[in-house]
Parts: structure tokens; sequence; C-alpha cells
């Protein structure tokens, strides 16, 4: 066998041994190890650090728990050997054998001389901020053999010793236990391990020992080592809370301290503290930053001295409560103008309860209050006047009815419209119509004042508030001074126009009247102005509230009116100038309202068109016209008038087709009566329908000419066959002289273009000479015939048809 295979056997058969005989030690700590783990008793091991957890925390708490151990190393060694040498010697002549007490004395000083070196040894190092189990395992097993070796002591020279030497050694065990169990108490494991075998040998000792009440001795000792150790787990555990609650609190700290550093550095807040006084004792760098007028330090201001006066009433009346606050919005005086700041604070007391100082939080809001404001501003303010919007405008006149409520002032509300606006955007385009109403608005802020309101309700429509110590023809009169204003001619681009102005005023008639009420009212009075005189100031009354409702019924009413069968059609003849016999007839609607008898036109077409009930009606009058008309000769026409409000709705060329197909009318024989107001409001709705007439063979007539936006451009664009002359220049108040020559301008036009010309309203036999002789095509009026039935009307066809010639007197309404 070579050599280094020998010495491998042989270098291997000496260390089997020792493994063998270790490999069992080890097995059998690991297993109780997991046995206590797994006990009742495991919150105590895990106590003792000897658990096999490898956490962060727990390596710290053993590294805490070994280096308070560790202070009293030194005096529990050198009370080691000061305790065994006086032994040794208070004892040595009273054994048998001295030497073995020597070398026991000897081993407890080698003991403790070790120990003090290891400590010595491991002073000038940094202390060990980890420690494993097995190092609070290794600390436990020294602690054992320390305590084994205190135990020898009683278990072997006990007996052998007189009452004296008994004395000696309980005092000297009852110390030890108590010293040792002191100084290893922050590790229960070790302190436990230590009392357990030092009591142990005491045990051993007094039962060798035949001395009177040995085991009340006995029981007495074994009470007071439980006592001990439990105290010894208190302790440890009180320890370890402590550490634990310490490293917390270290931790949380590191972290505020952290986020007090990057609420510094980062942060758009600042920090600040205040004496009794109110005066600045500290604050943070990004104070000085937002204080920029002040360069230097600002300990010992005064606070206040920092804001507006307002913001200073506002800091002390929070600070004076003596609470904390928080997001109190202050204003601060800055060299750019006004700064707001967002302040948070809380009291400071001192020993008996008094406020000694405030420490708090305060930001920069100013960004963020203009902002808002610019938010608030925009909620409440219309963007194109600059007036207060209609929300904002009814929240003041609510406020302003709870102040009248309280006594010692009137208010008025009025609703401000403007006359002739819609022609204004029709014409020029929503622009112009834009810039004329800022222009007006600026007109109207001129009136605005303490005491008057005045805000844009919508479209051209304003609001007026008026809370003043006045009556209402006072504030008849400035509303009169307001119209007049704005009724002013204003230059836009290239136009110069002018718009008037019509206002509606109410007055609370009772204390409950809320602020729909009146505004309602206002709006009646305005309607009620529109209808007797524009440009007027209306004062509301019961009589409006009457009519409104009188209106408000109708158009309920008129709902069933076509059903109930309640609409009729009358005609009224148009005849020929040179001939005067009957060529067409336009179609009048009534309305034969079961209580208030025949109503015209006039009363209800408004409310139709307001409703949108137009359509309908319109529907059945083109229906019940065609049919009439179907029955006449055929060289006689009917004319149908249209309403601008009509064009809006789809169809109604369909509706004129399917007219004319139901009745078996010939489209020649239709006439359609139109505005001029319907190529103002709806051209291109005007144009496609009249296209539509021109390709079915339906004529368009022009009713009122020139009454309204004459424009030679719509009689040459759009298929116009006939031009009907108002009745204001037939028989109007106008001077002779400017009637013929309005007329025969006309005439002239239609003749030029190969157009009829109807002339309306003549009542007299000189008005039809005098029209018939400039020219005129066609004539209507009572001079002629009045409006009739469809019967009469076919009675007048026939009566006229065997006799033409001009009647010498008016025919007599026929009802």
């Amino acid at each position: 066998m070579p050599a280094h295979s020998i010495y491998r056997a042989r270098s291997t058969t000496r260390r089997y041994p020792v493994a063998s005989l270790r490999q069992p030690f080890t097995t059998a700590m690991t297993s109780l190890r997991a046995l206590l783990e797994g006990t009742p008793a495991g919150r105590w091991y895990r106590l003792s650090g000897l658990a096999s957890d490898t956490s962060v925390e727990a390596s710290s708490v053993r590294a805490a728990q070994m280096r308070s151990m560790l202070r009293y190393t030194p005096i529990m060694m050198a009370a080691n050997v000061v305790n065994a040498l006086c032994v040794v010697v208070g004892i040595l002549h009273l054994v048998d054998d001295p030497f073995p007490l020597v070398l026991w004395g000897l081993a407890v000083c080698a003991f403790a001389v070790r120990g003090t070196q290891v400590w010595y040894a491991n002073r000038e190092r940094p202390p060990r901020r980890t420690v494993s189990s097995r190092g609070l395992w290794r600390t436990t097993y020294q602690a054992a053999l320390l305590g084994g070796l205190w135990g020898v002591l009683p278990a072997i020279w006990y007996p052998e010793l007189d009452q004296g030497g008994h004395i000696l050694i309980g005092t000297l065990v009852t110390g030890m236990i108590c010293c040792g169990a002191f100084a290893l108490a922050t590790i229960p494991s070790a302190g436990t391990a230590y009392v357990l075998a030092l009591v142990t040998g005491s045990l051993v000792g007094l039962l060798r020992t035949d001395v009177s009440h040995a085991g009340v001795i006995a029981v007495l000792l074994l009470a007071y080592a439980i006592t001990v150790t439990y105290a010894v787990f208190g302790t440890g555990k009180l320890f370890v809370e402590h550490f634990e609650a310490e490293t917390a609190l270290k931790h949380n700290g590191e972290v505020i301290q952290l986020l007090l550093n990057e609420f510094e550095e980062n942060g758009s807040d600042w920090l600040f503290e205040l004496d009794a006084h109110l005066r600045i004792v500290s604050c943070s760098p990004r104070f000085l930053d937002v204080v920029t007028e002040h360069t230097g330090d600002l300990t010992g201001r005064r606070f206040g001295e920092l804001l507006a006066p307002a913001g200073e009433k506002s800091l002390f009346a929070a600070l004076s409560s003596g609470k904390a606050f928080r997001d109190l919005l202050v204003e601060a005086e800055g060299p750019l103008g006004a700064r707001w700041w967002s302040i948070t604070a809380g009291p400071l007391l001192d020993a008996n309860g008094a406020v000694s100082g405030w420490r708090g939080v305060g930001s920069d809001v100013t960004d963020a209050k203009l902002a808002k404001d610019r938010i608030v501003w925009m909620a409440t303010t219309d963007q194109l006047t600059g007036l207060p919007n209609r929300t904002h405008f009814r929240d003041c006149a609510e406020r302003a009815i709870e102040r009248c409520r309280k006594g010692g002032l009137t208010i008025g509300i009025a609703s401000l419209d403007l006359d002739g606006f819609k022609q204004v955007n029709d014409t020029l385009g929503h622009a112009a119509g834009d810039e004329l109403l800022a222009r007006i608005a600026l007109r109207l802020h001129d009136f605005a004042r303490e005491g008057v309101t005045i805000g844009r309700l919508g479209g051209d429509e304003f609001g007026v508030l008026l809370e003043c110590e006045c009556d209402a023809d006072t504030m008849i009169s400035l509303l009169g001074e307001i119209v007049t204003t704005i009724s002013a001619p204003i230059a836009i681009g290239d136009s110069t126009v002018s718009v008037g102005g019509t206002a509606g005023l109410a007055l609370p008639r009772s204390a409950d009247e809320d602020i729909d009420r009146l505004m309602s009212n206002a709006d009646t009075a305005l309607y009620a102005a529109k209808v007797e005189q524009r440009g007027s100031v209306a004062l509301f009354s019961e009589a409006m509230q009457k009519a409104a409702d009188e209106k408000r019924g109708l158009a309920e009413e008129l709902k069933l009116a076509v059903e109930a069968g309640q609409m009729e059609l009358h005609y009224q003849p148009i005849v020929d100038a040179s001939t005067m016999r009957a060529v067409a007839a336009e179609a009048l609607l009534r309305w034969r309202h079961p209580r208030r008898g025949l109503l015209s036109p006039d009363v209800f077409i408004g409310i139709a068109e307001s409703t949108g009930q137009i359509g309908r009606i319109g529907a059945w009058v083109l229906s019940q016209a065609c049919r009439d008309a179907a029955s006449w000769p055929e060289d006689v026409s009917v004319a149908v008038n249209v309403s601008p409000a009509q064009l809006v709705t789809n169809g109604t060329s369909e509706i004129v087709r399917t007219a004319l197909a139901e009745s078996g009318l010939a489209a020649k024989r239709l006439e359609i009566e139109i505005t001029e107001a319907v190529f103002v409001r709806h051209g291109t709705q005007a144009e496609e329908f009249m296209r539509d007439m021109n390709a079915m063979g339906v004529r368009i007539a022009l009713d009122d000419f020139g009454t309204g936006y004459s424009s030679l451009g719509y009689i040459t664009r759009f298929p116009v066959s006939k031009l009907k002359i108002d009745r204001s220049f037939v028989s109007g108040g106008a001077a002779i002289k400017e009637r013929n020559a309005i007329i025969s301008a006309v005439v002239g036009i239609a003749r030029s273009l190969n157009m009829i010309t109807t002339a309306e309203g003549v009542e007299s036999a000189g008005e039809l000479a005098w029209v018939r002789n400039l020219g005129c095509t066609q004539v209507q009026g009572f001079q002629v015939a009045r409006p009739m039935p469809a019967a009469a009307f076919a009675d007048f066809l026939k009566s006229h048809a065997a006799t033409p010639g001009i009647p010498k007197r008016p025919m007599p309404a026929i009802a």
C-alpha cells in the first residue's frame, strides 16, 4: 500500500471517533430546537433568541441582547473570582481533602479570566449589529457551565460542612442566583440555564445533608428559582419590546426626517413656528423664497407683518380660538401684487395647558386661487358681454328679495329685450350681432352701480335688478334712460345699425313672492309692451297677466280646433282691374271659437307660430283651399298665405303636392303668397320651396311688397310671378304724391319683369280709379268685396259672371 494511502487511512481512522461523537449531539440539539419551536413554550423559546430565525429583525434583537449582557461581564467575572476565593478560604479548613476544593476554585477563576480576556479582546471592535441564534446558544452553554461550576460546590462539599459552613454556602448560592440572573436577564435562555444548573447542584447537596427541614428548604429554593426564572423572562420580554419600540421609533424618525428633507427640498410648502406673541421662532428655508422681499432672517418678526390687512385679520381670528385649524386662506403682500397662502397650524401648549406658540405649514396657492377665481368668473359671467349671466343674476335677485323682506328697500326686476336684433343677425351675420351685443353691454355697464345689477339672460334679452328706496315711477324712468341709451346708432364695420329696446318691469306684490314669479311677471310685461308700443317700458299689471293667461288658454284650445271643425276659410275676391271679373280669391283663415265667436288670424296665428302648431294648421288650410277652388270656374285661382314659420318645418312642398293631388286642382290655379321676411329669416328653405313650387307649376306672389326689406335681388333671383302692393300705399296716411310715386315705381318694375301687380286695400271708387290709372293689373279690397265664406263666394262668382263691370257700391260683408 502506498505511503500516502496509509496516511489517509490513518488520518481517517483518527478523525472518525470524534465525528461519531459530535454527530449524535448535533442531531439531538437540532431535534430539541424543532421540538421547542413547535410547542406552546415556543413563545418563550423565540423570546430567548435561540429559535432559528434568520431575519434581520431577530438578528438585531439578539445583538442587542448580547451587547447588554456584555456590559456586566467584567463586574460579573470579578465577582466570581472574589466569591470563589472567599469560599475557598472560608471552608478550606472544614473539608476532609482541601485539594479538590482548591482545584474547583482555580477552575472558577480560570473561567472568569477567560471570560474577561474575550471581553477585553472585543472591546476595541465596533459593536456587532447582528448575532445568529448559534451565538446565543454558545452563551447559554457558557452560562450553564458557570452555573454548573458553582453548583458543584454545594453538591460536593455541603454535607461536610458545619452550621457555619452551611450558612456561608447558602448565602453564596442565594447571592449568586440573584446576581447571575440579573446579569444574564437580557438573554433569558442563558439566565435560566445558569439558575437551573446552580439550583440543581444546591438541591443535590441539600438532599445529601442530614439537616432538619431539608424538604422545606428545598421547596423554598425551588420557589425562589422559579420566581427568579420568571423574572428573567419578564425582564427579557421587556428588553425585547423596548428594543423593538426603540428601533421602530428610530426608523420612524429616520423616515420622518427623510420626508421632511424631501419636503424642504422638493415640496412647495414650508414650515414655521411662532411664539405666544405670534413672532417667528423658526421657519424653513423655502419660506424665505416665498417672502422674496425679505432677504434676511425672519426670526423675531411678527407673522402678521407679512400679510395684507385682510389676511392678518383672518389669521388673528383663527389663532384667537386657541384651536388647530387647516387650509386657512389668507392674502399676503408681495412685490408683484397680492399673493394667497394656505395656512394649517396647531397650538403648542405649556405645562399648564396654555398656548405657548404655534407650529404649522403653509403653501403659496396664488395660482390655484386665481384659477379658481377664473372658473367662478366663467361660471357666473356671460363671456361675450362681461355681464352677470342668468344664474348669477338670479342669485343676486334672490338675495335682494331676502333683504327686501327684512325691510328698508324696494326691489324691481325688469326684462329688457332688443328690438330689431334678429334682422341685424340675418342681414349682417352673427359676428356683427355678437359685436352689437358687446357694444350695447358697454353702454349697460355705465348704469350698473350700487342698487342696479344688469345681467344677460340669453340671446338679446337682459335682466335689470333695481334695489333702492324709490317708487315704480323712478324705476320706470331709469329703465327709460337705459332704453334710450341702447337705442342710439352703433357703427359696426361699414354699417351703422340702430336697434331699439323694450322693457317690462315687475314689483313684488306680496312678501312671499319668489324670484321665478317676479321674472315671469317681468317677461309678461315685456311682451305686453312689445304688443302695445315697442321702445316703451311697461309695468306689470293683473290685466297683463289675464291677457297672458288667455293667450295660454287659446294655445291649448288651438290644439283641438282643427279636429273639432272650428277652423273655416273665408275668401276675398281679387278682380281684373280692366274687366272687374273675379280672377282669384285670397283664402283667409277664421277660427269660430265656441265662446269668443269668430276670431281673425291676428288673434291666433302668432300663437300657432310660437307653439309650433302652424305646420298642422297650414296643411289644413292648403288642403281645404284646394278642395274649395276645385269647384270654381277654371279661370279663377286661389291664393294661400304661407307663414315663414311653415318653411322651417320639413315637408311643406310635399303638403302642397298632396293637397293638389287629393283635390284635383290644377297647379297653375294655386297661388302661394309669401312675405319678404321669408327671404331674410329662411333664405335657404325659401329658395328650395320656391323652386319646388315652380317645378310643380304653382305661382308665387310676394305679399305686402315694399313694407319689409324690399330688395330687387329677391324678385330677380326667385321665380316670383306677382307683386302685391300693401294697403298702406293705397289707402295709407302718407301724402298722395309719395304713395303715387311708390305705386308707379312698383308697377314699372313689375311690368318690366312681366309680373302681375295687385293693389290691396282698395276701399273707395276713387282709390279704384287711381290704381287702375297707375297701371295695377289686379285689385283687391272692400270696394270690390269683403271676405266671405266659401258658399257665399260661389254665389259671388255666379252673380258677377254675367254682368261684368265696375260695381257702384261696396259689396256687403257676408257672414
